[in-house]
């Protein structure tokens, strides 16, 4: 497989994944904006490819930070402060195809900072960026090797976890702890078939999800089971909604921390855990998932390059 910048001098004009998860018909075509993270992750991976997976998850994870909130979150979430939240009808009869796959490591919002760090780390062969397009899409959807659409995205956290604990990716801790607690609810529902999610609204859950996770005063009094490199979810009571934020629990030299893409900070950071956990006070609790990355190869997909740069707006 040729490298980033030999494909680039050649002018092809699309990049193919080199694994195969299943059978040999043609790869559905995803839009790849043009940027320079190639070499980045190629490096980076290399780097990080003979670690622990513990390791590589802390030693990926902190090579990002200081990176910008994504601007495009930043402002959604904005007017959908700025105004009162509208009820509409939860139906669509028209899901959307993904044009363009949502990568990029110089913008990244809190979810897209976890599912990137994961698909670095997940690459079994050292300076593939093929291969971590693929394992990006195999996180970020549950597509099945299909073509992508936009309803086969895991917008919501527990059902991303649920996915990807199938896939092999990472493991769910609080799922039966005797410390946990349980929660059913039907992601993105309001109502009777109402949504405040526009945006997501053909992705109404059908039936209810059972989401685990340890109350607020189990993580502030450390006794929930972090190790460094998990995945931790901060749980929200909303009727419809599981969880508001996202990041990874580090502790270093004895200090815990919260490392995450802050909307207030707009950037990647490293935060005072419980510290974070007292002035945030609207947070239940914390969903905990555990990285293994013992994923298979991921369903092959191939990539055109356009030449329009990514836009942060």
């Amino acid at each position: 497989m040729k490298s980033y910048t030999g494909w680039l001098m050649l002018g092809f004009i699309a990049l193919t994944c080199g694994l195969y998860a299943a059978g040999e018909a043609a790869a559905p075509v995803v839009g790849l904006r043009r940027s320079n993270d190639a070499v980045e992750v190629e490096r980076l991976i290399a780097s990080a490819h003979n670690l622990p997976v513990q390791r590589r998850i802390e030693f990926v994870s902190k090579y990002l930070i200081g990176r910008r909130y994504h601007p495009a979150t930043k402002k959604r979430i904005k007017k959908q402060r700025s105004k009162p939240v509208e009820k509409v009808e939860a139906s669509n009869p028209n899901p959307l195809p993904v044009k363009i796959l949502p990568t990029s490591l110089t913008y990244l919002d809190c979810m897209t900072y976890v599912e990137h760090v994961l698909a670095l780390a997940a690459n079994t062969k050292p300076a593939h960026y093929d291969e971590f397009l693929c394992r990006l899409i195999d996180i970020m959807y549950n597509a099945g090797g299909q073509p992508l659409m936009n309803h086969h995205r895991n917008h919501f956290t527990s059902r991303w976890g649920d996915v990807n604990e199938q896939k092999g990716y990472l493991v769910n801790v609080a799922r039966s702890h005797p410390l946990a607690l349980s929660r059913e609810l039907y992601l993105n529902r309001v109502g009777d078939n109402r949504t405040f999610y526009v945006e997501d609204r053909f992705v109404i859950a059908e039936k209810p999800q059972l989401m685990w996770y340890f109350p607020r005063t189990v993580a502030l009094e450390k006794k929930a089971p972090l190790l460094s490199g998990d995945v931790v979810a901060l749980v929200t009571d909303k009727e419809g909604l599981d969880v508001t934020h996202m990041g990874f629990f580090i502790e270093k030299k004895g200090k815990r921390f919260l490392r995450h893409a802050s909307f207030k900070l707009n950037r990647i950071v490293d935060q005072d855990f419980e510290q974070y956990l007292r002035e945030n006070k609207h947070v239940g609790g914390l969903m905990v998932f555990r990285p293994l990355l013992n994923s298979p190869a991921p369903y092959k997909y191939s990539f055109n390059r356009l030449d329009k740069p990514a836009d942060p707006r």
